[in-house]
């Protein structure tokens, strides 16, 4: 048993210094950040390898190198599929699949998670070797820009409630992807512009246009067709540079311009959007189950329900846009591990009548029932839909 552990452990050791993208040139000095990376990476596939032979000990490397205990800390490992036990014959198969199951977070500087999977060879440095570019810094550069343009528009209080109750009731009750009590807990009562941001109202706002009789939200008052523009428009700019560093809000936003594109008869754009969409969803891992971030205290049980609630609205959005257009999926049920929204209990106690009144969805609507059970048809007949 000693002799197949050791043979195992040489060949983790052998394939992780051989990874093709932390290679460095033999006559290179290798850095102190590549050789911590590569101590941190044997530490943990030794400390799989020992649970899966029943080994309660602590590997070698894991008692030497003072790396592994702050990765445990930054990183979380996103496949939590059991595998069979490795035994005296452990194959190089077997090897290969465990040293794939690694895949980590990193943290942004408001608590936004990234995603790196186990081909990428970030998933083996330090959260603090990652530059994250700032999300925060992203979103003012936006704001200012949307500022400055010549038709910005700053809607009333009225007209924005009037707005927003149009979206909550009418798209979002069919269309789950902004969870609708951190929204308006962020916008009424906490106001700190973490589920609510300029982005992602201008983009509700945007939306919602089309279904307002309002001739205010028209650039011109005989064309219903341009309800909204001047939201979109706005929005458009944030988005441009908010895409540097997206946070979950953008990928909402961006969903939700897909389909703003799509009812003014700009199909193709919406299709880009929604593909765009998708990318910021997977830059985040938000297919990944981040629930042992949670666990830690690392992110909150809200910020999990945000993450939930946005991945499988965009996730519904890119099956339907690609079926309507008959064009591939871009998200693979495989790659998916994160679980279905919860729903969240509401906070009427803290909202004054009307506001609880203009958030409050038709009670007949069964918006988090509906959402979840079109995800389950449509993972169900994903396969069939894929080769239509």
């Amino acid at each position: 048993m000693e002799v197949s552990q050791d043979v195992a452990h040489a060949t983790i050791v052998n394939r992780t210094a051989n990874i093709p993208k932390l290679k460095a040139i033999e006559s290179t000095r290798h850095t102190n950040a590549y050789i911590n990376a590569l101590e941190a990476r044997v530490a943990s596939l030794e400390k799989q390898l020992a649970q899966r032979n029943g080994d309660v000990g602590t590997p070698d490397s894991a008692k030497n190198s003072s790396s592994c205990d702050h990765e445990e800390v930054a990183f979380v490992t996103t496949t939590q599929a059991a595998q069979p036990a490795l035994n005296s014959a452990t194959s190089e198969e077997e090897i290969d699949d465990l040293a794939n199951a690694l895949g980590c977070f990193t943290l942004g500087e408001i608590g936004e998670l990234r995603y790196f999977g186990a081909s990428s060879n970030f998933s083996i440095i330090h959260n603090h070797a990652i530059k994250v570019p700032s999300s925060i810094q992203a979103r003012n550069r936006g704001i200012e820009a949307a500022n400055n343009m010549p038709d910005f528009i700053t809607p009333s209080d009225e007209l924005r409630d009037h707005l927003l109750e149009i979206f909550w009731r009418w798209q979002n009750s069919w269309q789950y992807i902004v969870p609708r009590e951190l929204f308006v807990r962020d916008l009424y009562i906490e106001k700190n512009g973490r589920y609510c941001t300029p982005l992602l109202m201008a983009a509700i706002l945007a939306m919602s246009s089309r279904y307002s009789p309002k001739l205010e939200l028209r650039t011109d008052p005989d064309d219903a067709n341009t309800a909204g523009e001047a939201f979109a428009a706005q929005a458009k700019t944030m988005l441009h540079y908010e895409c540097e560093a997206p946070t979950t809000s953008t990928v909402q936003a961006t969903a939700l311009l897909g389909l703003y594109w799509a009812t003014i008869d700009n199909e193709g754009l919406g299709f880009m959007y929604i593909g765009m969409a998708t990318r910021m969803a997977m830059n985040l891992g938000l297919h990944c189950d981040c629930s042992p971030y949670a666990s830690k205290g690392l992110v909150s049980d809200d910020d999990v329900e945000a993450r939930n609630v946005t991945f499988w609205g965009v996730y519904v959005l890119d099956k339907f846009y690609c079926l309507g257009m008959g064009r591939p999926a871009s998200i693979q049920e495989y790659n998916i591990t994160t679980t279905k929204p919860k729903g969240l209990v509401q906070h009427s106690p803290l909202l004054s009548d009307y506001q609880l009144e203009i958030s409050t969805p038709f009670p007949t609507s069964h918006i988090m029932e509906n959402s979840m059970y079109t995800c389950e048809l449509l993972i169900a007949t994903s396969e069939v839909i894929d080769q239509l």
